[in-house]
């Protein structure tokens, strides 16, 4: 509680807060620049609320108001002005107070300021505080309506609406032409990639459209008009070339611009575009899925379900990144999963009602023997048993399923089979 003489002293100045708040409004004013867009007015009027909340609290005549300044901090960031400038302006602001009681007392009572001057600094805490806390509060909900917005606009990139795609990604930044990626992701971290890169973030799942950087190519030079070969007349016949005569070699350097384009077709890659592994060379632990490239923003849905396929490629629990095509058993799988996962459990019914280690033996084995490329030799070396043993689960396996590991098509089902397993959980 502070003492009664500044409690007193307190009361006397609440009676001066007009008087009072247009002296403390253009202090801060000159005292901070980034204040400038706040109007004089309303400057003044908040100093006003202010100096009388804080000479009531230091009179006992009221508790610690922080709404007021709640509200200051909430508009004052809503207009732009840095955190640093408005606890700046607070800090202006409690020096004057301190200054009007310094000016205010008499000698009796400047003797008890420095007892009481503990009570007006705490309140600069905890106005401080209430500052930084609002600030935050606003920061986080301008961030969620940006991200809303950019989830809004980067679906649109999904939609049919041809206009609607082309503003959408305008205003995301893509151009509406060039090389482009979509990522499909299941990662806690977000990958560094090249280019300009606009994220979403679903359920599970992360998805980026990528625009990729690339490099401008030179056209040829046209040829001289002086130096191209004269038109033959249609009714001249055509020289013979004598027998002793090799024909002519045209230099690498001097094929024709047609033979040699330095733009894209419609819908391909550009040949001066970065390999696909730059993409994501260095990615962090999680399953990635990448589209091939495309040259028009307006695929992006396409590309989208491509990047999924890819994505799905990668087993669950599994690192690993699969770009479109790399995996094609594993992504045909993934886009019938119904169908391929029912024809699985049918082919190997049989081994899949084994015990568990002895399924895994069987299982195991033939997969090593097609990363083997059908060697039970080496088969046999990357799981450190006899080539015998080899055998003996490859004729079970068979025996087991009805299909035959050298007949091409039977083991084909069986890979398929296995792949399957492999890649639905």
């Amino acid at each position: 509680m502070a003492h009664p003489d500044f409690a007193a002293l307190s009361r006397r100045l609440l009676g001066r807060v007009d008087e009072l708040a247009g002296e403390l409004a253009r202090r801060i004013r000159a005292a901070e620049a980034d204040l400038a867009v706040v109007p004089p007015e309303d400057l003044t009027a908040v100093c006003v609320r202010h100096l009388r909340g804080i000479y009531a609290y230091l009179a006992g005549e009221s508790p610690m108001e922080l709404e007021t300044v709640r509200d200051n901090a909430r508009r004052r960031a809503l207009q732009g002005v840095p955190l640093a400038a408005l606890l700046h302006s607070y800090r202006v602001g409690t020096l004057f107070i301190w200054e009007t009681f310094v000016t205010a007392a008499d000698e009796r009572v400047q003797a008890v300021l420095l007892e009481s001057v503990s009570e007006l600094w705490l309140g600069l805490e905890d106005y401080s505080e209430a500052v930084r806390s609002t600030y935050h509060e606003v920061e986080a909900e301008r961030e969620l309506r940006v991200r809303r917005d950019r989830d809004l606009l980067f679906d649109a990139l999904l939609g049919a609406d041809h206009a609607r795609i082309l503003e959408s990604a305008d205003a995301l930044g893509l151009p509406q032409q060039g090389r482009f990626h979509v990522l499909a992701a299941e990662t806690a971290a977000e990958p560094r990639l090249p280019g300009h890169a606009v994220w979403r973030e679903l359920p599970g799942e992360r998805l980026a459209v990528v625009s990729v950087p690339v490099p401008r190519t030179i056209a040829p030079a046209a040829r001289p008009a002086s130096t191209a070969p004269a038109a033959r007349p249609a009714s001249t016949a055509p020289a013979v070339r004598p027998a002793s005569t090799a024909p002519a070699v045209r230099p690498a350097s001097t094929a024709p611009a047609a033979a040699r384009p330095a733009v894209p077709p419609p819908g391909g890659p550009s040949p001066a575009a970065p390999p696909p592994d730059a993409l994501l060379a260095d990615p962090p632990p999680g399953r990635f899925g990448i589209s091939p490239p495309y040259t028009q923003i307006s695929q992006t849905a396409s590309a989208l379900r491509l990047a999924r396929l890819a994505l799905a490629a990668v087993p669950p629990g599994e690192d690993g990144v699969c770009r479109y095509g790399d995996r094609p058993v594993a992504t045909l799988v993934a886009s019938s999963p119904e169908t391929a996962g029912d024809l699985a459990r049918r082919l190997l019914a049989r081994v899949l009602e084994l015990p568990g280690e002895d399924r895994a033996t069987l299982l195991g084995t033939a997969r090593a023997w097609f990363a083997a490329g059908g060697s039970t030799a080496r088969t046999a070396e990357a799981l450190f048993c006899h080539r015998n043993t080899v055998r003996y689960r490859l004729t079970r396996l068979e025996s087991l399923t009805g299909r035959r590991f050298e007949d091409p098509r039977e083991a084909a089902e069986l890979f398929v089979a296995l792949e399957t397993l492999r890649v639905l959980p």
